[in-house]
């Protein structure tokens, strides 16, 4: 999948966990559920165990509202 790529510390991570290994990939923040669900799906496909857990991990993002960047808006 692409953008999909070894997991760093600070960003949006997906685990995948299985009965025997545990894979970590991270994603941009442009991926979608559906890009997830193909990811593990592909990923699935080559183990021989089971999924038992999945794990998505996105860090805090600081607010884009317009009220937390201090804009006022004027009444003319």
């Amino acid at each position: 999948m692409r953008g999909f790529h070894e997991a760093r510390a600070s960003e949006s991570r997906l685990l995948i966990v299985f009965e025997d290994d545990q894979v970590a990939f991270g994603f941009p923040a442009i991926a979608t559920l559906a890009d997830v669900a193909d990811l593990v799906a592909g990923v699935a496909r080559f183990h021989d165990s089971s999924v038992v857990a999945i794990e998505v991990t996105m860090p805090a993002r600081e607010s884009s509202s317009i009220a937390s960047k201090g804009v006022t808006h004027g009444t003319h």
